[in-house]
Formats: C-alpha cells, structure tokens, sequence
C-alpha cells in the first residue's frame, strides 16, 4: 500500500470543495488520491476508491455542464 500523501489530499480537497464539491465527495475522492500508488494497475485503487472518484467526476461534470 502507497504511504498516504498528507499533501496531494490537501490540496485534492481544496479544490473540489472551492469548485462546489459536497465536502463529504471531496473527503472520499481526496483520501483516494492521497493513496494512489502509480506502480500498481489502476493506482492500487479498489472497486469503492474507483466509486469515490466517479462520484466527484460525475458532480464535476454536471456542475460544468450547468454552467455552459
């Protein structure tokens, strides 16, 4: 498992949350990241950390939709 990046997650969070991510989307898809090891298949990710950031891309992807 890949040590958990304290940084990535911050500024993860950060983002999703000035661009209008629910809090509780942005703590899911931050913690995912923040773990994400680049040696294995698919970061390392399991199925619910894949779910987390569908989730947050999805809303991201509505809220940019809706302001077109």
């Amino acid at each position: 498992m890949s040590k958990f990046n304290w940084n990535l997650y911050a500024a993860s969070f950060e983002a999703l949350v000035e661009r209008g991510a629910p809090p509780e989307k942005a703590e899911a898809a931050s913690q995912v990241v923040a773990k994400d090891d680049g040696t294995k298949d698919n970061f390392g990710r399991t199925a619910e950390d894949q779910q987390a950031v569908n989730d947050i891309l999805e809303y991201l992807q509505e809220e940019s939709d809706a302001q077109q």
